[in-house]
């Protein structure tokens, strides 16, 4: 009896397997054949459409006051989630069970985001400068202790240019977390002089002087008012403060012309700048009266 059951099932798994390699192999061949080549179809069509949206995208957004490195950034993003959508479909096609992908995407995305905390807060701090732009491409700033022209925002560094040319790149998150200052914003920058005139000289004469100073020199800023004030009140001069404005990119050169201007003006209208120095009073005493005291 056991020998007959053994050889009825021998039976059937030879029916089994001669019916898959003959028949359901065929039918499997085509069905899924047929459905990996409209997977491919799919893909192909579908990127060469997310291509044409992405770029039909991008110039919408070209018409838009964005900046140029978050208008890249952002047909970036849509071209990207379109090919995603168009992977899924595809997916889908062939038979894939795309929520349980999805759902490994999703785990595979927290998995790297702990990895990668450091590079997501940057890529975080990036979107927000693009979004907010407390800076611009060419704008001279300051954060954290640096300083220099903003050559790049990508979004996840910030690279400047110092004025002895040395590049200088710093993390977003760093950046946006971090005091900014923009010295470009309004397009004009306050050039300060310091000067010390002694205390034998009048000032309003030297205060006239100075005014002409700045009149005379062109990268000043005419349409704002100039101010020429004691500043304080030194050990061997009085120490004055000039101010006035330039345009952003004359910053230096303005803030050159005034010193050597300055020193001009006022040698040759009689004022000394003043240098530390101290009076020594020799009294000549009887050696014997200073020995009795």
């Amino acid at each position: 009896m056991q020998d007959t059951q053994a050889e009825s099932q021998i039976n059937t798994n030879a029916f089994n397997l001669n019916n898959l390699s003959v028949d359901n192999l065929a039918d499997l061949a085509i069905t899924y054949g047929l459905k990996l080549i409209g997977a491919i179809l799919i893909i192909i069509v579908g990127f060469w459409l997310a291509g044409k949206l992405s770029k039909l995208i991008g110039k919408s957004i070209d018409k838009t006051d964005m900046t140029i490195s978050m208008r890249k950034f952002t047909q970036s993003l849509i071209s990207i989630a379109f090919k995603i959508l168009v992977i899924l479909v595809a997916m889908s096609t062939v038979g894939f069970e795309v929520t349980a992908f999805v759902a490994l995407l999703g785990g595979l995305a927290v998995g790297i985001g702990m990895a990668l905390q450091g590079s997501l807060a940057n890529l975080a701090g990036g979107i927000l400068i693009l979004l907010f732009k407390p800076f611009k491409v060419g704008d001279y700033i300051e954060s954290i202790d640096k300083s220099g022209t903003v050559e790049e925002i990508s979004v996840l560094q910030t690279i400047l240019l110092t004025p002895d040319m040395r590049t200088v790149i710093l993390p977003n998150g760093s950046v946006f977390n971090n005091p900014i200052i923009n010295f470009s914003r309004f397009g004009v920058r306050r050039v300060e002089v310091k000067v010390g005139i002694g205390y034998d000289d009048d000032f309003d004469k030297a205060k006239e002087v100075l005014m002409e100073v700045f009149k005379n020199e062109p990268l000043m800023l005419n349409d704002r008012d100039y101010i020429i004030e004691i500043q304080e009140f030194g050990d061997s001069s009085i120490n004055l403060a000039m101010y006035g404005y330039t345009k952003t990119e004359n910053y230096l050169k303005a803030g050159w012309n005034l010193n050597r201007s300055v020193k001009k003006a006022l040698d040759e209208n009689g004022f000394n700048i003043p240098y530390p120095q101290r009076d020594l009073h020799i009294i000549n005493a009887n050696l014997k009266d200073a020995l009795k005291a």
